[in-house]
């Protein structure tokens, strides 16, 4: 009779452990150091939005199984934006504009890079140049970006056989350190 709130336990700690594994990975010091991605809190948010596509997409591959789990783990991930923002001491009337525009900028970078890794590798790298995480600064030079492009197809391959509903709750990227 309550299989259904045991099944929803489940769900939560799959998707609290999973976005765990997003967020290591997206701090990741090779992404830092290596890619050139800026080590702010914009660059940060880049990589955990990138990793959290990653995922995501990863996850849609076995709908309608993952659906619960999709919403769960994007409800996390707007949690966290809105823990992050109240810890760095945003005003309490700013808050949800910003965890807002966190929400939009997920969805818009999720389709973005779900078009261009459907069309290849240049595309994408195209796509992931702006994501240095500096603000009003240059870009992700071409090779930079053609080596983090890499990384997300490798990525993607790595995922692709891993079971994310099913396991618990961990998901395995590709090796940064190796860009």
């Amino acid at each position: 009779m309550f299989a259904w709130l045991n099944n929803r336990k489940i769900v939560k700690r799959r998707a609290a452990e999973l976005y765990d594994c997003i967020v290591l990975q997206g701090r990741s010091p090779a992404f830092y150091s290596k890619i050139g991605v800026a080590d702010t809190l914009e660059g940060r948010f880049e990589m955990i939005v990138l990793h959290m596509f990653l995922v995501l997409n990863r996850l849609a591959k076995d709908q309608p199984e993952t659906d619960e789990l999709r919403r769960v783990l994007s409800e996390i991930f707007v949690t966290d934006m809105d823990d992050c923002m109240r810890e760095l001491g945003v005003g309490d009337t700013s808050v949800p504009k910003k965890v807002k525009k966190a929400a939009i900028a997920l969805r818009e970078r999720y389709s973005a890079l779900q078009v261009a890794l459907s069309e290849g590798p240049a595309e994408l790298a195209d796509v992931l140049k702006p994501l240095s995480g500096r603000e009003g600064e240059q870009d992700l030079s071409d090779e930079a970006a053609g080596r983090l492009a890499a990384y997300i197809i490798a990525s993607e391959q790595k995922l692709a056989g891993q079971d994310l509903a099913k396991a618990s709750g961990q998901a395995s990227f590709g090796d940064p350190s190796e860009l």
